[in-house]
């Protein structure tokens, strides 16, 4: 009845740690599925079939969306479950009631996509999530992208920002994104943790929008909510915690190659969700 989809790139503890809190839900009518951007080793592969046999080993690292594709028609073919839970896996499920709720909302919404609450040490992972949802703001936002990348390839600019990102906090604390309280049926969904019923995942050959690597799989997704009038749940009785790689610590210069390398990706994927808004509009024309 309903399939676990981790994504896995190099970091097993946090995969483990995964898979530990989901066995202490009731598993009768589940499967877990791990899908491997081709980072594990024979040892660590070991450390995973304590807990599922589903491994889904790919050839080479296939980013976010292209790598979830695969693992859900994986599920798809070997147990056509009724729903696919695609998670991170630094995302921690605690909830024993998380199946009975994801089965009730069902019934009730008839939901193609359904998202939790979320809670996190830096409280940025919220749902709804705030999507870019029209081509002015999105190219403002391609515009600060490219300023980033031309910041973050110099070590000093780089040094120089973040001076005045530290000095700018101190004076004025930033404002953090906070989760909803209420049911909403057309909300923008964080991707860390989503739920496919099987009725959206019949209807479409790529659950995520196959053509990114990482970066802006929600807008796409919530592009298609609202073009074909999906239901796209948000109920935050439903909790799950993102430790969005917290125990990650990164020296100061790689530290800047690992935003240079995000905001580069980034930037293809906005032009992407560009031609593809752009895509749309001249279709309702």
């Amino acid at each position: 009845m309903f399939s676990f989809i981790i994504l896995h790139y190099k970091n097993i503890e946090e995969t483990i740690e995964c898979l530990t809190y989901l066995q202490k839900l009731d598993l009768k009518d589940a499967h877990i599925i791990i899908v491997d951007n081709n980072t594990l080793s024979i040892s660590e592969e070991k450390l995973i079939k304590r807990f599922t046999k589903d491994i889904l080993k790919l050839d080479q690292n296939y980013g976010f969306a292209k790598a979830n594709n695969k693992g859900i028609e994986y599920a798809k073919r070997k147990y056509n479950s009724k729903f696919y839970i695609v998670m991170n896996n630094d995302v921690y499920i605690s909830d024993k009631n998380f199946l009975n709720v994801i089965s009730k909302d069902y019934e009730k919404y008839k939901f193609a996509m359904l998202g939790p609450l979320i809670t996190s040490p830096s409280g940025e992972s919220v749902n709804p999530f705030p999507v870019i949802k029209n081509i002015e703001t999105l190219n403002q936002e391609i515009k600060r992208c490219e300023k980033l990348i031309s910041i973050y390839s110099n070590p000093f600019s780089y040094w120089l920002l973040k001076r005045w990102i530290k000095i700018k906090h101190f004076i004025k604390k930033p404002v953090r994104p906070v989760n909803g309280r209420k049911v909403l049926t057309k909300a923008p969904l964080h991707g860390c943790c989503l739920i496919f019923s099987k009725d959206y995942i019949d209807k479409y050959k790529y659950p995520f929008y196959n053509e990114t690597f990482l970066f802006h799989e929600e807008e796409f997704l919530y592009q298609r909510v609202i073009k074909d009038n999906l239901i796209s749940l948000y109920d935050p009785s439903l909790t799950v915690f993102h430790k969005e790689g917290s125990s990650i610590k990164k020296s100061n210069k790689k530290e800047r190659l690992s935003k240079l390398f995000r905001e580069k990706t980034r930037l293809k994927s906005l032009n992407l969700l560009l031609k593809n808004m752009q895509m749309g509009e001249d279709n309702d024309e």
